[in-house]
Formats: C-alpha cells, structure tokens, sequence
C-alpha cells in the first residue's frame, strides 16, 4: 500500500498541472487569472499557485499584456494578472496521406500551421514505403523548426481506408499494397518515439471542416470525401462518431444499387463502385477528373452521380440524422453542382419535419490538418493519466 502512495500522488500532481493548463489553453488568446483556475477547479489556491509557478518555469504559460484603464475609472483593488499559452510551449504536427501525396503540417501551441509541405506520391509505393517517408519527412520538419522532440504533444495521422481506433491499425485500404491491418502507429512511433494518434483522413477533415469551415452546422453534420473513392465521417456535437467496435465508418461501402456492379470490398453496388461506373477517369485517379462537367455529357453524370449520393443521403438520415451534409471534393465544380443537385432533390418525409442543408468545399489539406492537431491536443490534455 506505501509503495503505491507517491506513484498515486505525482500521478495526481501530473493530472492536476495538465488540467490547469488545458483550462488556460481553451481560453486562448484571453488567457485566465489563477483566481479564476481556483473557482473553476476547486483546487486550493496555495495549489494552484505552485502549478502557474512550473508552468512558468516551463515556458507553457506567459502573463497577458494589460489593457490600460479608462480613464477616470477608479481601480479597486489589484486587478488579477491573466495567463495563456505560449505559442512555443507545445506543438502538433499532423499528417496525411492518400494514393496521391503526403501532406504534413506543424502548428503551434496558439495553433496557428508555421510549416506545410505536401509531397507527391507514386503508385507504386508500398505501404512500408509510404511510412519510411512520413517518418523521414516529419523528423526532417522537426529538425528544420529546430523544435525540440520534448516540446511536441504527437503526431496525428489521417490514413485512408477504414482505421481501427482500438488497436491502432489501418484496417484495409485497397488502393495501397500492404494496407491491410497494418500497424502505422507502432512502426512511426518506434522510430521516431513520439506519441502517435491515429484517425481516418475524412474524419479529420470533418472536424476541420466542422470546426473552422464557416457552415451553418451548429450540431452536427455529414461529410462526404471524393477523392480517388469516397468515404464519410459524421460530426455529432464536436464528436467523431465510430461503430462498435470502435472503427470509423466506410461510407463509400454503403449499398445504393441492388445487382449494381462490383466493388473493391467484394460486394455489388456500393456507392463508390456506382460512382465510378459512370465515370471515366481511370480507377484510382480522382474521380470525375476526366469529365467535362460543363458538357451534355459531363451534366448527366453529374446528374446519375447525385442521384446515388441522394440514396446514401437518405440511408445516412434515416440512422443519424444530421443536420447539414457536406460535399468534398478536388474539383470546386463537381462539388457545387453535386450539392445542387442532391439539394433539389432531397424530400421530406414521416420521419423529418426540416430538409437538411447540403454544402459544398473544395478539398483543402488545411482543413484535415487542423482536424489532426486537434485530435493530438485533446489526447494530450484529457487521456486519462490516473
């Protein structure tokens, strides 16, 4: 029982310095006083100082610069000095990668990106390969930001194809050889060791998208991806939603066509095997990059295109029920027209008194890099360390 008691205690030492720190981070740029980490923690003040005291030795935390008072305001009492972030104190750095590039992105402890690069990739590269050069592109990053390996909370990687949150593979993803229950998490974090958080690339652009795209979404919404095959993530308050047994979902795989033809997972008339029946760009490429949308041709399977998204929209509606969709894609034309289409399509029924909205992006790697180092900051202030 003795031999546990200090293991407990630092472990509750530690807890408490992330909880405070955490709490000056959400309040950003405003930061917040240790009267106000007292009120809000119930922790003892003589605490609460001893923790703004190393985080300030730490270089994690800097007072707020003042604002003057207006003049002829009588001053009461000391007026509490405020603390946030410093933008050096911590970093992210988020990755993503498809069949066509690797796209990597470090953002600061305010999060703000201070280095991108994104890198092509060929189509012969194996699913070894592909980690060989994210684990070299990251540590060449870090090395040119000179950031030391201390000061990073981890690295988050967005993987294409279905991801198993729970043991941290990469389930199965077609179109790169090797991808198949493959452990990128351990093989990146043996070799570089640092934390390692992984998730499915649209679910982290979903967040992006949900958290700093500007759409009226309030509390939830459905994202599609159409890249080189289509994939979704829902957004429900904040939170990314994931079946039972803890995988993100494979939208793309959703039956929209009874007999339809075959898809890469083996069954008939998935969603993305219909879409790319009627089009015309070579199978792993980006879809509908061959298509002159502007064309008779090139409308109808516009037309043909949003049709199957309005059934998978339907399915989607009828189980979760989100408030808005949101249609990604390469192409900024193909992405409008596909909304516009679904939207005038789309009906209400017994179940749904309001039409959800349905909007449309361009794909922008910002968007899934943000959502990454989100991913990476909230594993690093609130997994359970106790």
């Amino acid at each position: 029982m003795t031999s546990e008691t200090p293991l407990r205690a630092e472990n509750l030492r530690i807890h408490n310095k992330n909880l405070v720190l955490s709490l000056i981070y959400q309040r950003q740029s405003a930061g917040l006083s240790q009267s106000a980490v007292v009120e809000q923690t119930g922790l003892k003040a003589p605490t609460i100082f001893r923790i703004f005291n190393e985080l300030l030795g730490d270089n994690l935390i800097e007072p707020v610069a003042e604002t003057a008072e207006p003049e002829g305001l009588a001053k009461k009492g000391r007026k509490p000095v405020n603390f946030r972030v410093c933008r050096t104190g911590r970093y992210s750095v988020a990755v993503e990668f498809w069949t066509a590039y690797l796209s990597i992105g470090v953002f600061d402890f305010w999060g703000e990106r201070v280095q991108s690069m994104i890198q092509n990739l060929t189509p012969e590269m194996d699913a070894d390969e592909i980690t060989a050069l994210i684990i070299k592109s990251v540590s060449t990053i870090i090395s040119k930001l000179e950031i030391p390996q201390d000061r990073i909370m981890g690295i988050g990687v967005a993987a294409p194809g279905q991801v198993d949150l729970s043991r941290n593979l990469i389930s199965y993803y077609p179109r790169i050889k090797g991808m198949r229950y493959y452990p990128i998490v351990e093989k990146i974090q043996n070799v570089l060791h640092i934390p390692v958080i992984l998730h499915n690339n649209c679910s982290a652009l979903a967040v992006g998208e949900f958290r700093y795209g500007n759409f009226a979404a309030k509390d939830s919404l459905f994202t599609f991806l159409l890249r080189s095959g289509v994939n979704g993530s829902f957004i429900d308050h904040d939170s990314v939603f994931v079946n039972s047994k803890h995988r993100t979902i494979e939208v793309g795989h959703i039956p929209v066509q009874c007999n339809g033809p075959v898809c890469s997972c083996g069954q008939k008339g998935c969603l993305e095997a219909c879409l790319r029946s009627i089009d015309t760009s070579p199978d792993g490429t980006v879809l509908f990059s061959s298509i002159d949308v502007d064309s008779e041709n090139g409308k109808q399977v516009m037309d043909e295109a949003a049709g199957y998204l309005l059934v998978a929209v339907n399915v989607i509606s009828q189980i979760l029920a989100p408030s808005a969709y949101l249609i990604v894609a390469c192409n900024d034309r193909i992405s409008a027209m596909l909304a516009e289409r679904v939207q005038k399509m789309i009906q209400t029924d017994c179940f749904s008194q309001k039409i959800p909205d349905i909007y449309h992006a361009l794909y922008d790697p910002l968007f899934t890099q943000r959502g990454m180092s989100d991913q990476v900051v909230a594993r690093y202030f609130f997994e359970e360390k106790i």
